[in-house]
């Protein structure tokens, strides 16, 4: 699969983060008010720049020159665990119950997929509710998730069809390094953990902060930018001696983030998701949540 970098510049360290060149299926142009998506749960983003939002009625992309947002596909779900996967979308979370074209088995939607077709079921259908998904171009049928109903992490090396436990994990987010795929990492209780042996076993980041949300930073040996409990932007690495630096603060508490090959950086809070273009120094809001729902 063809990769491509292109730099974060100053973003605390210089940051760049690789995502597959493959083009995302198109999707259909269902425009929605910002104001009325409830409590988002996830942020991607798709090859051409695109954010891609998970939230409690379904996955939104927001067009990355107009921020006009629309549903992707014609389905709505609580979308909880997104990540993008060569040229599509994947997804996890729950059936919608005001939605009745019976697309999603209840009451978790397992793992499902969006391609020209539309959503697909891939696996796992009404059994699991995957909270987080991770996936890499390092390894491409590779897949990690962490299902809702149990402190495990679980793996698929077929794209998802099947999947097996490969230990206890406790873990608010999940990252995959997009250069080696045996190095994930993950933000626990007790702190920043790395595995080098695909996700296995796990050993604590020295001198790490304790950060709640990660996505990769590949300019860097096993780069991460991160988030802590109290907002504050952080850049470094999981390498033996990494100095980690402070490189901005999110507005309000962070629920996601993720990175752009572009050099765009988007964050999820409690009041929606807001996009940086110029290293942290300004943030527009792309999505307003319902504060509703």
């Amino acid at each position: 699969m063809k990769t491509h970098t292109r730099t974060l510049a100053a973003f605390g360290l210089a940051t760049t983060v690789v995502l597959t060149a493959a083009a995302c299926a198109a999707v259909p142009e269902n425009e929605t008010s910002l104001d009325l998506i409830p409590h988002v749960h996830d942020v991607a983003f798709d090859p051409d720049g695109a954010v891609l939002v998970g939230a409690h009625t379904g996955v939104y992309r927001v067009d990355p020159t107009t921020d006009d947002t629309s549903l992707v596909g014609k389905t709505t779900f609580d979308a909880m665990g997104l990540t993008v996967h060569a040229d599509t979308i994947l997804a996890s979370g729950h059936p919608d119950p005001a939605n009745q074209d019976h697309t999603f088995t209840a009451p978790n939607v397992g793992l499902v997929r969006y391609s020209d077709a539309g959503w697909e079921q891939v696996s796992l259908a009404g059994v699991t509710d995957f909270h987080l998904l991770a996936a890499t171009p390092a390894a491409p049928d590779f897949l990690l998730g962490l299902p809702s109903d149990r402190a495990v992490l679980a793996a698929s090396g077929d794209a998802g069809q099947t999947w097996e436990d490969l230990g206890p994990l406790t873990a608010r987010d999940i990252s995959i390094d997009p250069m080696k795929a045996d190095v994930v990492t993950a933000t626990t209780p007790e702190g920043l953990m790395v595995s080098r042996d695909g996700g296995i076993t796990f050993t604590a980041v020295a001198n790490a902060p304790a950060l709640l949300v990660i996505t990769a930073d590949p300019t860097a040996e096993e780069g991460i930018i991160g988030v802590d409990a109290d907002g504050m932007i952080w850049t470094g690495s999981t390498t033996e001696g990494a100095v980690w630096k402070t490189a901005g603060h999110a507005t309000g508490a962070a629920s996601a983030i993720a990175a752009s090959f572009d050099g765009a950086v988007a964050i999820a809070d409690e009041g929606g998701v807001r996009i940086t273009t110029d290293a942290g120094k300004t943030w527009r809001t792309v999505i307003r949540t319902d504060a509703s729902q």
